[in-house]
């Protein structure tokens, strides 16, 4: 479809040495996947009347401004796996510099598609979507990777991979928009939660205990447990969880340890938990995995 030729020279222009890109359009669908060196700054302009998804995959964008809908965004840095959200309609200008090599992969999905797939829920839910910049989240950043595998390997279904890949990325959206809207009435203070938030990433490989978040935050453990969960929707094991394998992924992504070494820096008690921990959340094992972010 004409609405679906995206050029990234114009949607994010660049200084840089060399430039690869590589690009797929399944229909109501299309991947571009780039990569740069030499890289001095990108200039963000990308205004798309359906829905944009783009994940960093290589190097970190440290400082820089964004603007949606010409409204100025808080920046912060953008590290392997954040990902960035334009619903349907939204136009999101800015710049940022950081590693001179980088990589990323935006995927660009007819806003059609979404009406056409849900029907009157998802028309009246996903055009209040708002726009979403440097988040991470393990079902998003594995839909993207099973289309980066359609993209780099393509065959006569992959259609049919990709936009069961794209319903997801718009259905998950969708649920976190409405957990990230909807008060957690009896949760922990905003002020709180960041002090939980970053005591827990404050020492990747030996996480605190339930009583050590309680008591950095003075409450209860079992108060603690509960408002946790009511203000980020899941337990303080969990959340620990999720983190460490957020963790392990950008270590297999940006580095060449193996993958013992990085399950143990992470506070994998063995390879063989962390292996299995990860191939629930990412769907594959931890070296396939490294080998589909390899560019």
């Amino acid at each position: 479809m004409d609405t679906l030729c995206l050029d990234p020279n114009k949607l994010r222009r660049s200084q840089h040495q060399t430039f690869a890109h590589q690009h797929e359009s399944w229909g109501n669908v299309r991947a571009d996947l780039i990569r740069r060196t030499g890289l001095a700054r990108q200039e963000t302009g990308i205004s798309f009347p359906g829905h944009i998804f783009l994940m960093n995959l290589r190097g970190v964008a440290s400082r820089g401004e964004d603007f949606v809908d010409g409204r100025r965004i808080s920046f912060s840095p953008r590290r392997a796996g954040s990902v960035i959200h334009m619903p349907s309609g939204c136009d999101w200008t800015g710049w940022d510099e950081g590693d001179p090599t980088a990589a990323y992969v935006l995927v660009a999905i007819e806003k059609g598609f979404a009406d056409e797939a849900f029907g009157g829920m998802v028309r009246h839910r996903s055009g209040d979507l708002p726009a979403s910049i440097g988040f991470r989240d393990t079902t998003v950043e594995m839909a993207l990777q099973r289309i980066i595998i359609e993209l780099k390997q393509p065959d006569p279904i992959s259609v049919t991979m990709v936009e069961c890949q794209a319903m997801q990325l718009l259905v998950q959206m969708v649920r976190l928009k409405g957990s990230h809207h909807e008060p957690a009435k009896g949760g922990l203070s905003s002020f709180d939660l960041k002090r939980a938030v970053a005591m827990i990433e404050s020492s990747p490989d030996e996480m605190p205990t339930l009583g050590d978040l309680a008591k950095e935050v003075g409450v209860s453990r079992f108060h603690f447990g509960r408002a946790f969960k009511q203000s980020t929707g899941m337990t303080p094991h969990a959340f620990i969880a999720k983190r460490r394998l957020e963790r392990s992924a950008d270590m297999l992504r940006s580095t060449n340890r193996s993958a013992t070494e990085i399950a143990m820096e992470c506070g994998f008690g063995s390879s063989s938990h962390f292996t299995i921990a990860f191939k629930r959340a990412f769907g594959v094992c931890p070296t396939e995995f490294r080998r589909r972010c390899r560019i």
